[in-house]
């Protein structure tokens, strides 16, 4: 018995090890959400729901790329927005900033494609009707302004695949 006590204990302590807690900038999360719902109900998909996980997963991101405000993809598995200002922005403001991409997008065929995906990615992301989860975070950079991130799941923009 005392042996099975021994081996719970080292197994809850091996667990809470291995547990990384990220510790997020507060955001305005409601207004991030809701701003990306305002373009999505424009082409009729389905609201998105926040995702403290996928938040926690675009703080990290953030956090890394606010060391040398370096603004790249991470490899991971999920869609991913990135937005750099050298001043501060609103949650309202970065959703806005990436959907301005709406103009060069053909809604008539809302097909994602990869010659024209650079002009509309951004926008294409917020609007995909297969993904339902969203989180965003933010961070300082070290040499002045900001970083911001939101992590989507699914993923998004899928060559080939109607956006809505």
């Amino acid at each position: 018995m005392r042996y099975l006590i021994v081996i719970l204990l080292f197994g809850l302590l091996l667990s809470a090890v291995n547990v990384k807690e990220v510790k997020r900038v507060p955001i305005d999360e409601k207004a991030m959400l809701d701003r990306h719902n305002y373009y999505r109900d424009q082409v009729g998909v389905a609201p998105l729901e926040w995702s403290d996980d996928l938040a926690d997963y675009a703080q990290e991101w953030a956090n890394k790329l606010s060391k040398k405000c370096d603004m790249y993809h991470s490899t991971g598995p999920y869609g991913e927005n990135i937005f750099w200002t050298s001043g501060k922005a609103s949650e309202t403001a970065v959703v806005d900033n990436w959907a301005d991409e709406k103009r060069y997008f053909n809604h008539r065929t809302p097909v994602y494609r990869a010659r024209n995906g650079n002009r509309y990615g951004h926008y294409t992301q917020i609007i995909w009707s297969e993904t339902t989860h969203v989180g965003g975070a933010y961070q300082k950079c070290r040499h002045g302004g900001e970083i911001w991130v939101c992590s989507y799941n699914p993923h998004g923009n899928i060559i080939g695949e109607k956006a809505f």
